[in-house]
Parts: C-alpha cells; structure tokens; sequence
C-alpha cells in the first residue's frame, strides 16, 4: 500500500470511529470540500467535521484508488469508495467518487480539497 492509499484508509477509518480529532489531523487548516450534496457548498474543515459529528455515522466502507499522480509536494487522487452507515438517521448504502489534493509538510500529508459525487446505481 502507498502513502496515498495509506492516509485515505486512515481518513475513512477515523469517519468511522467517529475520531473527528484523528480526522482533524489529516485535513489542511485550509481544507475545502464539496460534498455530494447534503451540505451547502463549499465548506471548510470545521463545519465539515461539525456536520459529520451531528448527521452522520460510517459503519463500513470499501475503498480502492483509481488514480494517482504526484507533482513534487502536492497529490491529486481519485478514488471510489462504497460505504454503509446512516445520515439523519436513514441508513444508506452509496458508492462515492472522491477527488482529493493532498499537500506534503513537515507533518506528513495533509487533504487541501476535496469533491465528492455519488456513483448512480446501474
């Protein structure tokens, strides 16, 4: 496993602990993501987590990279992750696309920017 996949395993498992302070950790202080549609958008590292903490449990998922490409400091992935859990209490079961920019620093990689989509059910 690469570094990559590593600190994207590591983001989706601290989701699904619901270890927001072990997520925190991974996200840049400048962190911007666009959901798949459930927060108004773009929104920020602590409303992202806030939102999280209140409306959202990750009971499992499954993720594999589609790809990778690296530019010195600075890492776009796309991956795919199928997940189970509940939002506002309903439970669900969505495939997600994620395109993430990761940045290296003296702590390691840090996730800058993130969008998400929903992968429609065939």
């Amino acid at each position: 496993m690469d570094e990559l996949e590593r600190v994207e395993r590591e983001l989706l498992g601290a989701l699904r602990r619901a270890d927001l302070n072990a997520a925190s950790a991974l996200l840049h202080d400048a962190f911007l993501i666009t959901t798949a549609g459930w927060i108004a958008e773009p929104v920020g590292k602590g409303a992202w987590l806030g939102s999280l903490s209140e409306r959202m449990t990750l009971d499992s998922f499954d993720l594999r990279l589609l790809a990778t490409q690296r530019f010195g400091d600075i890492a776009v992935v796309l991956a795919e992750s199928a997940q189970e859990g509940t939002h506002d209490g309903e439970p669900f079961s969505l495939t997600f696309r994620y395109t993430d920019v990761w940045i290296h620093g003296d702590d390691g990689w840090a996730l800058t920017t993130r969008h998400a989509s929903i992968v429609p059910r065939t």
